[in-house]
Order: C-alpha cells, then sequence, then structure tokens
C-alpha cells in the first residue's frame, strides 16, 4: 500500500452519493412519490460501498501497523474516520426513530434501512476508535517524553 492510498477521499466519494440518494429519498417522501421505495435501496447500496472501502483500507493500515510503519497520515485517517462516522450514525439513528410514527404509512422503509446502518457506521466509528488508541500507544512508546498526540 502506498502512502498515497492513505486518505478518507476512497470512502467520501460513495458515502457522498449515498447522502445525495438518502436526501432524494426525503425529498420524494415528502412530496408522497413513491420512488423513495427505490432510492432508499440505492442509498445503503452506497453507503456499505463506503463502509467496505473503510474496511479495507482498515486492513491494510493494520498490516502496516504490524510491520512497524506508522505515520502520522494512519492517525489523521482514523480521527477523520471517527468524526464521519459517528455523526452518520446519529442521523441515521435519528431519522429511524422519527420515521416511527408513520411506521405504517411507508415509514417502515425508512426505519429498517436507517437502523442497521446506524449499527454498522456504529461500528466503524469504534473500529476507529480502537485504532486510534493503538496509534497513541506506538507514539508512546516510541517517544518517551509523549505528552499527547495532538493535531
Amino acid at each position: 500500500m502506498k502512502q498515497s492510498d492513505v486518505n478518507v477521499y476512497k470512502f467520501l466519494m460513495p458515502l457522498f452519493f449515498s447522502g445525495v440518494a438518502f436526501c432524494l429519498s426525503f425529498y420524494f417522501c415528502i412530496l408522497g412519490v413513491s420512488l423513495y421505495i427505490y432510492s432508499l435501496p440505492i442509498y445503503a447500496f452506497l453507503l456499505l460501498i463506503s463502509l467496505f472501502l473503510f474496511y479495507q483500507t482498515d486492513k491494510n493500515l493494520n498490516d502496516l501497523m504490524k510491520n512497524g510503519k506508522t505515520t502520522f497520515d494512519h492517525y489523521q485517517f482514523y480521527h477523520n474516520s471517527i468524526g464521519i462516522y459517528l455523526i452518520l450514525s446519529f442521523v441515521l439513528f435519528g431519522v429511524s426513530i422519527a420515521y416511527m410514527p408513520f411506521y405504517y404509512h411507508g415509514g417502515f422503509l425508512f426505519v429498517w434501512y436507517c437502523g442497521p446502518m446506524s449499527i454498522l457506521c456504529f461500528i466503524s466509528f469504534i473500529q476507529s476508535q480502537k485504532r486510534i488508541k493503538l496509534l497513541k500507544k506506538k507514539y508512546q512508546n516510541k517517544d518517551p517524553h509523549y505528552k499527547q498526540l495532538k493535531l
């Protein structure tokens, strides 16, 4: 894995288009058009692609960390991932809770698409947090005068 491959843009592109499909599904639902039934699977598919790319990059970075090759770019990648997936997890959980009263009027699609995706994003958040703690521990072991890793 090249050093230039460590970036968040790899999984942000499908995540962006997933957000566009998600906003379109809201718009279609508000208009009363049944096209949101077709845009929600597109949102879920693109979010799953984004999560797959995140875990693929995470696996490659973990292999590099096992070989002793850690850089600040690894820390920055996980730091950005924490923010992205935490916010996304809360938003999707909020949407799934907000559509509970409308469960029988088309809200069940939003509940069953947003609820599991919220859990998957929260799992990615936890994975990023574990890697950051591991990276901080490695930096502490390298430098005895280490206080705190600052951005």
